[in-house]
């Protein structure tokens, strides 16, 4: 059996279908193809969708949790940068599947449909309710994915956007006139634009936190109107009348989600419903 790493790069073409301790099923974002990992890493199965998920079901000990989160990262980025919440979070008792999505390659609506995959997998498993993190892009899939709920059959817990353009980032809608931009980048490029992110939808759930990377004066990027993250400016993050909690971060976009600020706020305001003091 092939070991695979832990967490594959940025052109990686698979995207995580079911997570359940350790183990996951992933597709292929090219193919039909899907494979299961085992806590390892290491390739248990290649086959069908539906022949990797029974495979990994059977061989995946219960969570035994009633509390699950689903963590989604960023852009262009990987679940290594999602690793440090996840551990928290998985510390203090909470299920957590922090998965990894080909986000170049494929458009947010597909992003979404797997997400909620895995978070009704979870709720099999056992969870009353799922929760989500997302960073940067990770957080407009999480909306997308929280939005699925009903359908799937679960039930959606509280949701918490890290660097998140709530509104769209006006740098994206800058480098979408570049057409190396638009071709490294696909569908996903264009949905963190402020046209793109008008249309993912806010999701009905137990409540919504925004956390805005920021100086708490002009910024990381002279570049940007008012504070920002050096990508996002914090009021591309905001959510008018839609947030419950709001908090500002000292850190750059990408490491914000890692920031030990970042993963206190989230886990006080999953456990609570209100951002740590």
């Amino acid at each position: 059996m092939k070991r695979q790493r832990r967490f594959s790069g940025v052109l990686q073409p698979w995207t995580d279908i079911w997570v359940r301790s350790g183990w996951r099923v992933q597709t292929h974002c090219g193919s039909a193809l899907a494979r299961a990992l085992d806590p390892f890493g290491t390739t248990a199965l290649t086959g069908t969708a539906e022949e990797c998920v029974a495979h990994a079901a059977r061989a995946a000990r219960p969570a035994g949790c009633r509390r699950a989160v689903v963590l989604l990262h960023g852009l262009g980025h990987h679940p290594g940068g999602m690793a440090r919440m996840a551990a928290a979070l998985a510390d203090t008792g909470w299920a957590v599947a922090n998965i990894g999505y080909a986000s170049l390659r494929l458009p947010l609506e597909q992003h979404a449909r797997a997400a909620s995959g895995v978070a009704a997998a979870l709720a099999e498993d056992g969870a009353a309710e799922i929760a989500f993190v997302g960073h940067s892009l990770g957080g407009l899939v999480a909306r997308a994915a929280m939005a699925r709920a009903a359908q799937d059959g679960w039930r959606p817990g509280r949701l918490v956007l890290v660097g998140s353009p709530a509104r769209g980032a006006s740098l994206a809608q800058i480098a979408a006139r570049i057409a190396a931009y638009r071709a490294l980048t696909g569908s996903c490029g264009q949905t963190v634009t402020p046209a793109g992110a008008a249309r993912v939808p806010l999701p009905e759930c137990r409540g919504v936190a925004v956390i805005a990377g920021g100086t708490g004066g002009r910024g990381f990027n002279p570049l940007l109107p008012g504070d920002n993250d050096g990508i996002v400016t914090v009021e591309e993050t905001r959510l008018p009348g839609r947030e419950d909690a709001f908090t500002r971060v000292r850190a750059l976009h990408t490491p914000l989600a890692a920031s030990p600020s970042s993963i206190v706020s989230t886990m006080s305001f999953l456990e609570s419903g209100r951002m740590a003091a």
